[in-house]
């Protein structure tokens, strides 16, 4: 994969962090399950990245 268009994921995908995170601190008040949010999200993103979904 290009290297641009990794850099282009890995930022694209900080919305969805900060957006879920929001989402489960407004639900639970937990600074903990926000954290976990975007850490899952940080996996997630850097399992794209990385190329463990890719279908060549």
């Amino acid at each position: 994969m290009d290297l641009w268009r990794k850099i282009g994921i890995g930022v694209v995908s900080i919305i969805p962090a900060f957006v879920l995170s929001g989402l489960v601190w407004d639900w639970f008040e937990s600074w903990l399950a926000a954290l976990a949010v975007v850490i899952l999200v940080g996996v997630f993103s850097g399992s794209v990245i990385s190329g463990k979904f890719s279908t060549e």
